[in-house]
């Protein structure tokens, strides 16, 4: 198996694989979930790669919708105009 983990895919020898849980020899056979928020199991390096590009992807597209949010909401405010007979000031 592949364990990618903290944008690494590290090959793991696991003494049990099934359709949700590996059993990991490093960790003395205890059972882990095949993928968490942190890290995920793959059949190939390739299936690992793929995971790991299709994250980046998500978190580029996550980035810009972000960025895209927050210029929009920058151009907003930056074209608010003092209402008519204030010049900014404190109040008369």
């Amino acid at each position: 198996m592949w364990r990618l983990m903290f944008g690494k895919i590290d090959p793991v020898q696991c003494a049990k694989v099934t359709a949700g849980c590996v059993w990991p020899v490093e960790r003395n056979g205890r059972r882990e979930s095949r993928a968490t928020d942190w890290f995920s199991y793959h059949e190939t390096w390739a299936d690992a790669h793929a995971a790991m590009l299709a994250k980046a992807e998500q978190d580029m597209y996550d980035a810009r919708r972000k960025f895209e949010r927050a210029q929009g909401e920058y151009d907003r405010i930056k074209g608010i105009k003092a209402p008519l007979g204030h010049s900014g000031g404190g109040l008369t």
